[in-house]
C-alpha cells in the first residue's frame, strides 16, 4: 500500500474524530503520518491545511453561535504565540518547551473530569494565555487545539456553540499559522502535489462523518468525549 493511500487512511480516521469533538485530529494524524514516512514540515502544513477546511464548513453552518469575544481574546494570544514558535524553534530546547506544554495540558483535561461546584468566569487573562500557548504549538507541532477546548470545556457551553467557536479559532489561526510558517521556518516548503490534495478529500469525508455522530451525543458524553481527548493530545505533545 502506498504511503499516500495509507496517509488518506489516516488522515480520514483522525477526521472522524475531529469532526466529532472540533478538535484532536491532529493529534491522532501526526504521529501516524510520521510513521508512514511523512516529514516534519509536510505533516504541520498538511494538518493547518485540512483544519482549516474542515472546521471553516463547520464555522459557517454553524456562523449563529460563534463566541465572537472568545475567538477574539484567544486570538490576542494566539498570534504572537505563533510567531514566538516559529522564531524560537530552532533555538530553544523544544523537548523542554513541549513536556511542559504538555503537562499543563494533561492538568486542564485533567480537571474537565472534575465535579462542577459551580460555574466560574474566565478572564481575559486565561484566554490571551490559553491563545498564546495553542499558537505556539500551532507553528511547532500543530496540536494547537487542546489548549482551547479545555478552555471552552470549563467554560461549559452548549454542544454547538463550542464547536462552532472552536472552528472559527481554528480557522483564523491556522490561516495565521500557516502564513508565519511560510515566511519564517519554511520558505521552500516541500512539494505537496497530489499530497495535500488527496490527503484534504479524505479529511473533508472523515469530518462529515464525525459530525453527523456529534449530533446524536449528549452534551455529558460531549464533556467526557472532549476531556478525555484533551489529556490524549497533553501526553502526545509529551511525546511527539
Amino acid at each position: 500500500m502506498s504511503a499516500l493511500l495509507l496517509g488518506a487512511v489516516a488522515i480520514g480516521i483522525a477526521a472522524v474524530v475531529g469532526g466529532m469533538s472540533g478538535f484532536a485530529a491532529s493529534l491522532l494524524a501526526t504521529p501516524a503520518l510520521l510513521l508512514i514516512g511523512y516529514d516534519v514540515p509536510t505533516v504541520v502544513v498538511v494538518n493547518l491545511t485540512v483544519t482549516i477546511v474542515t472546521r471553516l464548513l463547520v464555522a459557517i453552518r454553524r456562523r449563529g453561535e460563534i463566541r465572537g469575544r472568545q475567538v477574539w481574546l484567544l486570538m490576542c494570544g494566539s498570534a504572537p504565540g505563533a510567531v514566538l514558535g516559529a522564531l524560537t524553534v530552532g533555538l530553544l530546547p523544544p523537548q523542554v518547551l513541549r513536556i511542559t506544554a504538555g503537562v499543563v495540558v494533561v492538568l486542564l483535561g485533567i480537571q474537565l473530569l472534575l465535579p462542577v461546584r459551580g460555574v466560574r468566569p474566565i478572564g481575559r487573562a486565561e484566554h490571551v494565555a490559553t491563545g498564546a500557548l495553542s499558537g505556539y504549538l500551532s507553528t511547532t507541532t500543530s496540536l494547537n487545539g487542546a489548549p482551547v477546548a479545555a478552555l471552552l470545556g470549563r467554560c461549559r457551553l452548549p454542544v454547538s456553540a463550542f464547536l462552532a467557536t472552536l472552528a472559527c479559532y481554528f480557522v483564523i489561526t491556522n490561516l495565521l499559522s500557516l502564513g508565519i510558517l511560510a515566511l519564517v521556518r519554511y520558505p521552500d516548503l516541500p512539494h505537496l502535489w497530489p499530497t495535500l490534495p488527496v490527503l484534504l478529500l479524505a479529511g473533508l469525508a472523515g469530518n462529515a462523518l464525525g459530525m453527523r455522530i456529534s449530533t446524536k451525543l449528549s452534551t455529558r458524553a460531549f464533556a467526557r468525549i472532549v476531556a478525555a481527548l484533551v489529556i490524549a493530545s497533553g501526553l502526545a505533545t509529551v511525546f511527539t
